[in-house]
């Protein structure tokens, strides 16, 4: 697994469910492997707040990357 790969959450812990994730998120590796986890930044959405503000709700988490598989 590499910087930039396509992944997807195959394993869901409870660590990951307090950021919000949910099995088979798809998200991208933004980070070298360290102590068995990578920085993932998984897919979300543009919105616009009622000040007009954007903002997004996509999610960075390390993840370990037994519980990530590598997607095309």
């Amino acid at each position: 697994m590499k910087i930039y790969d396509k992944v997807k959450l195959i394993n869901l812990k409870n660590e990951y469910e307090k950021f919000g994730l949910k099995n088979s998120d798809i998200g991208v590796v933004m980070g070298e492997e360290k102590n068995g986890y990578v920085l993932v930044y998984f897919d979300g959405n543009i919105y616009q707040d009622k000040d007009g503000v954007y903002k997004t709700t996509e999610i960075d988490a390390a993840i370990l990357i037994e519980d990530l598989e590598t997607i095309k």
